[in-house]
């Protein structure tokens, strides 16, 4: 089954934003990172989540020439900025992040896109992308929560200027299930967590008490079945 689709938004200071740059052609280029590795995103709905360094090296390398990333405003395809295959969108991975440079079509678009980052108006980067099973890994994190590591990127498709950054209301539905699994490997592992009042008043171990609770009622059905 192929991966699905996910959806990360972020929004930097003002000395990490976008930049219009001038190239020596008189070509306007807008600038920025569409990620930082390392750096921890919001509560995204129980589980933290972080780029590792180098996670995008591999599917860069392998797209090269291969496969078509563009550059979008706001994820929309009808308004396109440019294109890996056009040589109009530049994609690099170094050690601070992804990065990326698109050089803005003589649109009413481009030319919007271009007065708008100047004016820091508008300031984040978002990224399309895919990660495998085993490009990932969970463990707790420092506060408690699980929290989500992408050491390998399975495919990219698009990074985009965006008006409203907003990594938590990202599309987060691939990971939510992975931590699912995550935390159902894990009550193989901890067969003694008792639902009390106390791990329910934790929403992450109440989390892990239902699950525990709904692989007990699957096993009982199992068992049932077997009869």
């Amino acid at each position: 089954m192929n991966a699905e689709i996910e959806r990360r938004d972020w929004e930097f200071s003002d000395d990490e934003c976008l930049s219009v740059e001038v190239r020596s052609d008189g070509r306007p280029v807008v600038a920025g990172y569409a990620v930082k590795y390392g750096k921890l995103s919001v509560d995204l709905g129980g589980f933290r989540e972080q780029i590792l360094p180098g996670a995008f090296d591999k599917v860069l390398q392998r797209q090269r020439g291969k496969q078509d990333v563009v550059a979008l405003y706001n994820h929309d395809a009808n308004q396109l900025l440019g294109r890996s295959s056009s040589g109009t969108l530049e994609l690099a991975s170094d050690d601070t992040g992804l990065r990326y440079s698109v050089s803005l079509p003589n649109t009413e678009l481009g030319r919007m896109i271009q007065e708008m980052v100047a004016r820091k108006d508008l300031r984040g980067s978002s990224f399309a992308f895919t990660v495998d099973q085993r490009g990932e890994s969970w463990a707790p994190g420092d506060d408690g929560k699980p929290q989500r590591s992408i050491r390998e990127v399975s495919g990219l498709f698009d990074v985009s200027v965006v008006t409203h950054p907003a990594y938590p209301s990202s599309t987060t539905s691939v990971a939510r299930r992975n931590l699912d699994q995550w935390l159902a490997s894990c009550l193989e592992e901890r067969a003694d967590v008792a639902a009390t009042p106390e791990v329910l008043a934790n929403s992450q171990l109440a989390m892990t008490a239902f699950l525990r609770l709904r692989a007990a009622k699957l096993r009982s059905f199992l068992r049932g079945e077997r009869r």
